[in-house]
């Protein structure tokens, strides 16, 4: 029998129609998946086959406990999936529950809205994109500010979902409406799709790890999770970057530079590898930058992420407001 969902949720912009199943791996999302009006199913169940769900069912996984796999999503192949993948960021309880939040209330529709706005205005428009500070933002004389200029490649590409409605077949990770993600991973001979340069002010800081994470990255993406809740108590945190490497993070006075070289891989030497823009900042009011969420990483106009996920830390530095424009290249 078919349930209304409860609460606001905004999950009918992805579902249109049909039951929706919260599919999870704790009790306690379970409980307040129930809470917001869906049908319920724990993962262990689910591996069981017992009781299963109806072909081309609507869900809604929420992982506190697992990273997505190649055989998770085999699982789930006749199903409509939108995956909220919070054991990649922060396992705890209060960070999952914070999570199911965010994504029950996410405006879907809007974001979507803005990704297909980026991508035409990435593919049209000339020049560099330059992130500001502006009007009522306007900083103290003195202190820090955002003023980052993007500079692109031709062989610029990006990766976001544009279309709210999931339908049977399709995996969509949340991360991937939220929004707008330009990637990079050095290689001989391969260009930089994007040049940053300037500075930038972040207001959060995530730290995410990849399913096929490393020894030594366990180490460091462990470590960054403590860096992680001393930047943003110390915060916000100033970023300065010259030809897209970070030659400076500090908060409250202190340099943090070396800790976030170590905690990424000091391999890679503090080079941007993601230039992200944010598509779902209607969520801006409900945000609390002290949780490691993946529901925070889109809710800002831009942010910058350093590390791979796998050797070393993903960390996102993510820049709550700003004003964009397109300036005509020197």
């Amino acid at each position: 029998m078919s349930t209304e969902l409860r609460q606001g949720s905004t999950l009918r912009q992805v579902f249109p129609a049909g039951d929706i199943y919260a599919v999870c791996d704790c009790g306690a999302l379970e409980a307040g998946a129930r809470d917001y009006g869906l049908m319920t199913l724990s993962l262990a169940e689910l591996i069981a086959e017992e009781p299963g769900l109806p072909a081309g069912a609507n869900v809604v996984l929420f992982l506190r406990h697992n990273l997505v796999s190649a055989d998770l999503r085999k699982r789930f192949r006749q199903a409509a999936v939108l995956v909220v993948p919070i054991a990649s960021f922060d396992q705890s309880l209060e960070a999952a529950l914070y999570t199911q939040k965010l994504a029950m209330r996410m405006d879907y529709v809007s974001a979507c809205a803005q990704g297909r706005y980026w991508v035409d205005q990435l593919t049209n428009q000339g020049g560099e994109l330059v992130f500001t500070t502006s009007g009522t933002q306007q900083p103290a004389p003195g202190a820090d500010r955002t003023d980052l200029v993007c500079s692109f490649s031709d062989s610029l590409s990006a990766g976001t979902w544009l279309e709210p409605v999931i339908t049977p077949g399709q995996w969509v990770s949340v991360g991937s409406i939220c929004e707008i993600s330009m990637t990079f991973r050095p290689a001989p001979g391969r260009p930089m799709p994007y040049t940053l340069n300037g500075t930038a002010v972040a207001s959060g800081v995530l730290v995410a790890r990849d399913p096929r994470f490393t020894e030594d990255g366990d180490r460091r993406i462990k470590a960054a999770g403590e860096l992680r809740r001393e930047l943003v108590a110390a915060g916000p945190v100033s970023l300065r970057l010259e030809n897209s490497m970070l030659t400076e993070v500090r908060a409250s006075g202190k340099d943090f530079t070396d800790a976030v070289r170590e905690a990424t891989n000091p391999d890679y030497d503090l080079r941007a590898l993601e230039l992200g823009i944010g598509t779902n900042e209607s969520l801006l009011p409900q945000v609390e930058w002290q949780f490691n969420s993946q529901m925070n990483e889109g809710a800002g106009p831009v942010h910058l992420g350093f590390g791979e996920g796998l050797t070393g830390a993903h960390m996102d530095f993510i820049v709550a407001q700003s004003a964009h424009r397109f300036a005509a290249s020197l």
